[in-house]
């Protein structure tokens, strides 16, 4: 990895970061703020994986910097953590469920 790929990572992370920050901050509960910013984390990355014609450094700065600074899987871990245990599975369930949708549907319609 080159110090170029290492700064793209950090600058779409912290872009991400403050993205994230900012919409959780405009959602009335910490939950839905997580469960939002986590499903447009999925999509933002899948579009780019499945949708774009991208560089390697365009990939570093907007899947694994951006997308990966955006999207909060300990915010997560602890939301379902500190529910009840049927509506932590729930939440857990519909995470993954609406996430995987999201990627099949962005795949199904993948660049050529």
């Amino acid at each position: 990895m080159t110090l170029l790929q290492i700064l793209l990572v950090a600058v779409g992370g912290v872009f991400g970061s403050l993205l994230r920050w900012q919409v959780i901050e405009t959602l009335p509960t910490l939950s839905l703020g997580v469960y939002v910013v986590n499903q447009l984390g999925v999509l933002a990355a899948g579009y780019v994986a499945y949708r774009m014609k991208t560089t390697i450094n365009q990939r570093l700065f907007w899947i694994t910097g951006f997308a990966g600074g955006f999207t909060t899987m300990s915010s997560l871990a602890f939301i379902i953590h500190e529910s009840n245990p049927l509506s932590g599975l729930l939440y857990a369930a519909a995470s993954l469920a609406v996430s995987l949708l999201i990627l099949n549907i962005l795949k199904g319609k993948a660049k050529s």
